[in-house]
């Protein structure tokens, strides 16, 4: 009797049981083994912003139900609160606790650590989260039903910029602490800067160019963050969203290739470079389209695409990564940002950058308001590189349009000539998506 194959996952937050999913649907047969060293499995990092906000009413028990789904529909094991010591990849073993667990294929999805500023007495502080887990949202939670208002939040990219949001929506006052000269260093100044206004104008203090230096506390708890140039912050509540960290020293000392910012880059099957392991997540680096550079985006769509391929391969199957575009969109108070591909920030030497408005629909229409376009593209070739947004209304049907035509290798050309569906209530006669196109092409 032939053995089933034996897959195991390291990590179960998102991607490990996605690649587990994936998997059980190419082998009924395998066994298939989750470990997580935390407490939970299957929650979504995702969503920890809009139970601040309550828009979303029981975060914990939808991610509760995916658990579930996984142990008891699919047959998938999964054990918590479990250590793995070393991976073994000469014998196919990972190292537990207390015992060794052979494996077949492994999918390494370990994810990512906050990054803690260094100031002491800060991490221990009982007020002090991070915002990654269920953990943190249940602690966030009961500090918020005991009355704290004054949240200062570490880090302006996008985790520092979703919990803002999140906690502007629950009447909090936040403070925003960003080290770098602006917000969201991934996109433009000028996209940057709308999302600091807007957050300003929802009632948010954003602080650039600025560190936090040591904290003040009465007890376990934080009450006042000092900054590098002697401001002072009072706290409530403080929130940790300061970057993150991949965690990828298990296949670092297993002797797998990582990349300068600890990440590991997997090819189109999501394979590394040790024999039969697999990785996804928030720890990977993937080729970016067009250029096929390896770049890392801790964002959770990202995630979920190359947990599915990691599951699919793992298993026997055969599936590859589509072009990785880096597509994201965000909120930030009334106004929603949005980016693909190539923007200004990385854009190369034969890159051109158009700067154009478009009303989201026909201006006579109540609603309607102005989109702010960045759109990049090839000079020699009129090739569409890349895309960054900002509005109130409209942008999150235009990035993916943007996203679209990138993937497609569509010219500027064609981005004008797109035939784009038109009433009042939903857009102009001519898109914004076309009116960037027919700027570059007349440019």
């Amino acid at each position: 009797m032939v053995e089933p194959r034996v897959i195991a996952i390291v990590g179960g937050a998102l991607s490990g049981p996605t690649a587990a999913l994936k998997a059980r649907e190419i082998d009924r047969t395998a066994r298939i083994v989750i470990l997580e060293q935390g407490a939970a499995v299957r929650y979504a990092v995702g969503g920890l912003a809009y139970s601040v906000s309550r828009e979303v009413a029981d975060l914990t028990a939808a991610n509760r139900r995916q658990a579930q789904l996984v142990e008891r529909v699919h047959h998938i094991e999964v054990r918590t609160r479990v250590r793995v010591e070393r991976i073994d990849a000469e014998s196919r073993q990972l190292v537990l606790d207390k015992e060794r667990l052979r494996y077949d294929r492994l999918i390494f999805a370990a994810g990512a650590e906050s990054i803690v500023p260094d100031v002491a007495g800060l991490e221990t502080a009982r007020n002090v989260f991070r915002f990654r887990t269920p953990a943190d949202l249940k602690g966030i939670s009961a500090a918020l039903d005991r009355g704290a208002r004054r949240v200062v939040i570490l880090g302006g990219g996008y985790f520092g910029v979703e919990a803002a949001d999140g906690f502007l929506r629950r009447k909090c006052r936040v403070t925003i602490v960003e080290r770098e000269p602006r917000l969201l260093s991934r996109h433009s100044e000028t996209i940057a800067a709308m999302a600091a206004e807007a957050l300003q104008g929802a009632g948010a203090t954003v602080l650039t160019g600025a560190a936090p230096a040591s904290v003040m506390r009465e007890g376990s708890q934080v009450t006042t963050v000092v900054l590098a140039d002697g401001r002072r912050l009072k706290a409530d509540l403080v929130v940790i969203a300061a970057g993150l960290r991949p965690r990828t020293d298990l296949l670092r000392a297993a002797g797998a290739r990582l990349l300068p910012d600890g990440t590991v880059p997997i090819d189109e099957h999501a394979a590394t470079s040790l024999p039969g392991v697999f990785a996804c997540g928030v720890c990977v680096s993937v080729p970016h389209a067009p250029w096929g550079r390896p770049i890392w985006f801790a964002q959770a769509a990202m995630a979920d695409k190359t947990a599915q391929v990691a599951g699919i391969c793992a298993a026997g199957g055969d599936a590859r990564l589509g072009a990785v575009l880096g597509t994201a969109i965000l909120r930030a108070g009334d106004t929603t940002i949005a980016r693909t591909g190539v923007t200004s920030t990385d854009a190369g030497p034969d890159a051109a950058v158009l700067h154009v408005t478009a009303p989201s629909h026909d201006e006579f229409f109540p609603g309607s308001e102005p989109i702010a376009i960045e759109l990049t593209y090839q000079r020699s070739t009129g090739r569409v590189l890349g895309a960054e947004l900002a509005g109130r209304a409209g942008v999150d049907k235009r990035i993916d349009v943007f996203a679209t035509a990138v993937a497609g290798g569509l010219t500027v050309e064609q981005l004008a000539a797109l035939d784009l569906a038109y009433a009042p209530p939903y857009s102009a006669v001519r898109d914004p998506v076309n009116v960037a196109g027919n700027a570059a092409t007349t440019r």
